[in-house]
């Protein structure tokens, strides 16, 4: 445990003064004030413990306090900064850069992938990344029999390289116990890179078709399915408009804002981040989704941050600059999309605090979970409460949600 170096009250609780006899002076001579030192002095337990004790000397002739507080911040952030680089490659200025994908096939359009053939999608609930694929694979119903998903688990302990586990014990393709033999099965063990999700695998050819999320939603808007379309061609270009700039400064963003070991980094992450927020919620009081009255990839792309941000993001990635919850059209947004009840069932809040809160060691060493979280379906409740889906649906009067010819849109209320 490192030393503690608040000079608060509630630190010296922790770590109380009192004279020794090789120390001169007297713990009052350093506080302003007796009340002060009485108050601190009384929360002393039998079960409190000080450690080194290094406050109880800090000031004294022997150990000058200045040198304990700058060798352990120094100590702390050398150690931080490294396990950090481990975690988030970094730039010289501190800034976390994304590794490219090693796959970036997309069905239907790579030759050697046709739509017709049948894939497993491997993914966890956890990741936002995750989560993209799910919503496209749920909002275009592609059945069983062309898009197999196995679901991952978040165990870094459990498994061999990287964090994912298979969380039925086996993945139905290859016998594998984690991502990095699945990785390595596919690929004939000549795969050195990072073992991410999600990742989608050819069934026929078992080898990698694409492990990087926009190549896989686009491989899903391919597939057999109900008569949707996430992409529709009179669209296509305000879609991969907002889908570039959703994805390198929100998407993006929070994870290199999170993820930034300088002041310089965090800021030039988390200003872009907060400047398009606004320009989506000025955006959306004229739009009942992103592109019109009807969802389409925009939106299926911006939704995992919208969703995980006031839990996760504003606390563990200091993106609390802003909070979807003070954007009223952009959690109106929030609400409509989570009124359809295939992409509710895509997220599991509990999960996604588990994960970040209890995995990412670096940004949260001690583990700890904040309590009172919600659960998702306590989320979507508070989120349509704050809503006024009148409103939202006067934006798109007599246009389906979704762009098909036969499905109606399922509202689950």
């Amino acid at each position: 445990t490192m030393p503690v170096v608040s000079m608060t009250c509630a630190a010296q609780a922790q770590a109380p003064r009192h004279r020794h006899p090789t120390a001169p002076g007297s713990s009052a001579r350093r506080f302003s004030g007796s009340r002060h030192l009485t108050k601190c002095s009384s929360s002393k337990t039998s079960s409190s413990r000080s450690n080194f004790g290094l406050l109880d000397w800090a000031g004294s002739a022997f150990i000058p306090q200045g040198p304990i507080v700058s060798s352990t911040k120094f100590a702390w952030n050398t150690m931080w900064k490294t396990l950090m680089s481990e975690l988030a490659p970094q730039d010289q200025s501190g800034a976390y850069t994304r590794p490219p994908a090693a796959y970036t096939s997309v069905v239907g359009v790579t030759p050697s992938f046709p739509a017709s053939s049948s894939y497993t999608l491997y993914i966890g609930n956890a990741c936002p990344w995750c989560h993209r694929v799910a919503i496209a694979a749920a909002l275009r119903g592609v059945p069983a029999e062309s898009l197999r998903i196995v679901k991952l688990v978040d165990d870094a302990e459990r498994a061999s390289r990287g964090g994912w586990i298979v969380e039925s014990g086996r993945d139905p393709l290859f016998g594998a116990k984690d991502l990095r033999e699945i990785y390595d099965s596919a690929a004939g063990g000549q795969y050195f890179g990072r073992c991410t999700a999600p990742l989608l695998v050819s069934d026929a050819q078992k080898v990698v078709v694409a492990n990087d999320s926009a190549e896989i939603v686009r491989s899903i808007d391919a597939l057999p399915g109900d008569d949707v379309t996430l992409r529709p061609a009179a669209l296509a270009a305000e879609v991969d408009k907002w889908v570039e700039r959703i994805t390198s400064e929100v998407n993006n963003g929070v994870y290199r804002a999170g993820f930034a070991t300088s002041q310089t980094a965090h800021d030039a992450a988390a200003l872009p981040l907060y400047r398009l927020l606004d320009e989506l919620d000025q955006h959306l009081e004229t739009r009942r989704f992103l592109c019109g009255g009807s969802v389409t990839e925009a939106d299926v792309v911006l939704l995992p941050t919208i969703c995980r941000f006031d839990d996760v993001y504003s606390v563990l990635f200091k993106c609390s600059g802003r909070r979807i919850a003070d954007l009223p059209n952009l959690s109106g947004w929030l609400a409509d999309m989570m009124r359809l009840s295939v992409i509710a069932d895509t997220y599991d809040a509990a999960s996604a605090r588990s994960s970040y809160f209890g995995q990412l060691f670096p940004l949260n060493p001690s583990g700890i979970i904040p309590a009172g979280g919600r659960s998702t379906k306590e989320l979507v409740a508070q989120w349509l409460s704050r809503s006024d889906p009148a409103k939202r649906e006067r934006l798109a009067v007599g246009v389906s949600a979704l762009h098909t010819r036969d499905r109606a849109l399922d509202y689950e209320l």
